[in-house]
């Protein structure tokens, strides 16, 4: 064994002199790290159930936003044929009777009706009283807004009371047709994209679903704010109708 030198002898003589801290419990430690650990793998585990759910749900056509049922087919849907205006468009898209504005709607309707002002003040305004009282704001095409079946409409925003009721919308999805969650102003809604679907409205008489005029088979954000339920159609992307939903007031 080397001899020590001066130095080192005399640190290996300070040493009982110190006052060490005491060694630290390593056990308590990993256990401690091990259930941050298991915690995080829950929380994964959670986060993937929850969004397999929500894939599935899409897949199987359980999704909905109250007064709305999205059902999903397993066979491509029809194209809808494009509406020739020989009549007035209340009449031939059956919105019922034409209002003198908003706020006259909104007084039949008996909520308030919210305009989005990324699309500006509607230029016709329509309200139905049955089977649920249903405003609907139509703009006419514009570059922004092409038109859709309807050569007169650009875009739909049409708006019920639905706190209360059943589901009286259906609609019907092919498989052209991308069905996706999306959060509008932190609240769920509902995005139908691609090929056309189809809109129903319930209940009949006979208890069966009935085509639905009304409803062009377009782009289509469902969202459901404050007993109220808003339905946005145009041919715009997911993200512009998204922005055109945050500016509903």
């Amino acid at each position: 064994m080397a001899e020590l030198s001066p130095l080192e002898r005399e640190l290996f003589a300070l040493g009982p002199e110190i006052a060490w801290p005491p060694t630290p419990r390593f056990t308590p430690l990993r256990r401690r790290r091990s259930l941050v650990d298991r915690r995080l793998v829950i929380a994964l585990l959670a986060a993937v159930l929850a969004a397999a759910l929500a894939a599935g749900a899409v897949a199987a056509g359980y999704l909905h936003v109250p007064g709305v049922n999205i059902q999903r087919s397993s066979r491509p849907l029809p194209a809808p044929t494009k509406n020739l205006p020989t009549t007035s468009l209340g009449e031939r898209l059956d919105l019922g009777g034409s209002e003198s504005s908003v706020a006259a709607a909104a007084a039949d309707a008996g909520f308030g009706v919210r305009v989005p002002a990324g699309l500006g003040q509607p230029d016709q305004v329509f309200f139905k009283a049955a089977p649920v009282p249903v405003v609907t704001l139509v703009y006419a095409p514009r570059p922004d807004l092409p038109a859709g079946s309807d050569p007169d409409v650009g875009a739909l925003f049409m708006e019920f009371r639905s706190a209360d009721s059943t589901p009286f919308l259906g609609k019907l999805a092919g498989t052209g047709t991308r069905i996706e969650q999306v959060s509008v102003g932190g609240t769920q809604g509902v995005w139908l994209e691609g090929a056309p679907h189809e809109v129903f409205v319930e209940p009949s008489p006979s208890g069966n679903l009935a085509p639905d005029r009304v409803r062009l088979a377009g782009n289509t954000l469902l969202w459901y704010r404050d007993g109220v339920t808003y339905r946005l159609e145009a041919n715009v992307t997911k993200e512009r109708a998204l922005e055109i939903a945050g500016t509903a007031r």
